[in-house]
């Protein structure tokens, strides 16, 4: 038995659970279903309800089914109904950072086999481990900074791979890394970024959501676009820009005279902002 031919117009999920039923019980034995990033599931709820209860509601009779969930949010299990927490009954495994000598370990293992001999030093391997752990502490990071270094040596006609190379792949990797996250904002909340950038630069901030509103009305319309209409819709973007540690904000209290506001600036290079909404704009 093979799996299905898959149809040309997709699958309804009723009919993909039928298929993979089919599937664990052709196979037999006991199958992990590994969910990487889970919390990244647009419906969590459903299939963490229905894979552990497939044998109990009858889908399947020659196999058994557990889910192992992969994720870097803690506050994930608190989102999923109580139903599907009663069925997990899981138990929650913490993985800690990786520290500097894993990291290293890691990335001596890849250069081995990635670099040849003696084009890369040991100190630069160590130097890309130690950033790592002292920013996030996971090896894909550690990887980006090995691999861009050495991008940047062979660029340069240079060998081997010096510790100055691992230094200005951190500032690279870095820039990349922000202006990936500025692209994935909505287009308005992209303009409000771009005006406190303009605002930043010129030297006007901490800027209050009046004026960051009227610099934003003119970046909207220099892209031909409707600007938000009322203040309230941009107070609610630099909320969430805030929330999500784009934005420093300020509170002010001037008492019964002035009331109590905000203001705002960037808690980021205006530089890359600024540059990366170029980008954007020529790419639109």
């Amino acid at each position: 038995m093979r799996a299905s031919r898959f149809p040309e117009r997709g699958l309804g999920t009723g009919n993909a659970f039928d298929e993979v039923y089919r599937q664990f019980d052709r196979i037999g034995g006991t199958h992990r279903v590994v969910c990487d990033e889970v919390d990244q599931l647009e419906d969590a709820n459903t299939l963490l309800d229905e894979l552990p209860r497939a044998r109990a509601n009858g889908h399947i009779t020659d196999a058994k089914v557990g889910v192992i969930g992969i994720s870097n949010d803690y506050t994930f299990r608190q989102t999923l109904s109580p139903k599907v927490k009663d069925t997990l009954m899981e138990t929650e495994i913490s993985v800690s950072p990786y520290d500097a000598a894993a990291l290293r370990t890691m990335l001596e293992h890849r250069a081995d086999r990635a670099v040849v001999d003696e084009a890369c030093d040991t100190s630069a391997i160590a130097k890309a481990a130690a950033l790592a752990a002292q920013d996030m502490g996971n090896a894909p990071q550690a990887l980006d900074l090995l691999r861009v270094g050495a991008e940047l040596a062979e660029q340069h006609g240079e060998a081997p791979v010096t510790d100055a190379h691992i230094e200005t792949a951190r500032e690279r990797v870095q820039r990349g890394r922000v202006a990936t996250v500025i692209r994935d904002q909505t287009e308005h909340a992209q303009y409000i970024l771009e005006a406190i950038g303009n605002l930043q630069t010129s030297g006007e901030v901490p800027a209050r959501s009046k004026e960051i509103q009227r610099t934003y009305e003119r970046v909207a319309e220099s892209h031909a676009a409707s600007p938000l209409s009322t203040l309230k819709r941009i107070q609610d973007h630099l909320s969430d820009l805030y929330m999500l540690g784009f934005l420093r904000r300020h509170e002010q209290n001037k008492g019964l005279s002035g009331g109590q506001y905000y203001e705002y600036e960037l808690d980021l290079d205006p530089a890359i902002v600024l540059e990366t909404r170029t980008e954007v704009a020529e790419h639109a």
